[in-house]
């Protein structure tokens, strides 16, 4: 019965973990800048915040969609350079480094304006779930580690 009951948390674990990334990944598998909009919706958002968090979203998203697309773009042109007669050198990765920071710098910019949108209680409270969401991958790791072979 012990182990049954270990699985059956891993199995949930696993279920909640999956379900919360693909959520905050939204569509084609891109996180905003956030992370977790299941964190944000847990930490109890009032209608003025939700609104705001839309509104903030909406305002980064042409930036965000423009420099992934430029980013998709420069690594495919680095693939077909991998299959040229002239292959890449590491000033080809010059501008994917760039695009990446500059999402990077995006996304951070969104998470900061959405946290300036949170109250201090709903901070605390993220940051409760994100600690407890990290125990439960680490329990979750430990769960699916097969043990050692004698």
């Amino acid at each position: 019965m012990k182990v049954r009951g270990k699985l059956l948390v891993a199995v949930t674990a696993v279920a909640a973990l999956f379900t919360t990334t693909a959520y905050a990944q939204g569509p084609h598998g891109h996180r905003g800048g956030w992370g977790d909009a299941a964190v944000l919706r847990a930490v109890g958002l009032n209608d003025a915040q939700k609104t705001q968090i839309r509104q903030i979203f909406a305002n980064h998203r042409p930036q965000l969609q423009s420099l992934r697309q430029q980013l998709g773009a420069a690594q495919g042109q680095l693939r077909d350079k991998l299959y040229s007669a002239t292959p890449p050198t590491a000033a080809d990765l010059a501008p994917i480094n760039q695009l990446r920071d500059q999402l990077a710098a995006e996304r951070l910019a969104l998470a900061l304006d959405i946290r300036n949108v949170l109250t201090p209680d709903q901070l605390t409270k993220a940051e409760q779930i994100r600690q407890q969401l990290k125990a439960l991958r680490q329990q979750q790791r430990q769960l699916l580690t097969p043990p050692p072979t004698s």
